[in-house]
């Protein structure tokens, strides 16, 4: 019975380290990698922007290269 126990847990844990995690809480699957994206989205989000307008910007443009805050 172990025997088939310890290959399901290793499996297990193996796709739950699919999910990729970076920087300030973001998550992403298959994304972009972390410091390409947020150096090209920085560079994209307008400067003269509010706080709030630049936050949403910044979330869209990760969102894009496939990184969320959960």
């Amino acid at each position: 019975m172990r025997r088939r126990i310890r290959p399901l847990i290793v499996f297990a844990c193996a796709l739950a380290g699919c999910a990729t995690t970076a920087d300030r809480g973001w998550t992403g699957s298959g994304a972009q990698p972390f410091d390409q994206a947020i150096a090209e989205c920085q560079t994209a989000v307008p400067a003269p922007l509010s706080t709030h307008e630049a936050k949403v910007s910044l979330e869209r443009c990760m969102a894009g290269k496939g990184w969320t805050r959960p």
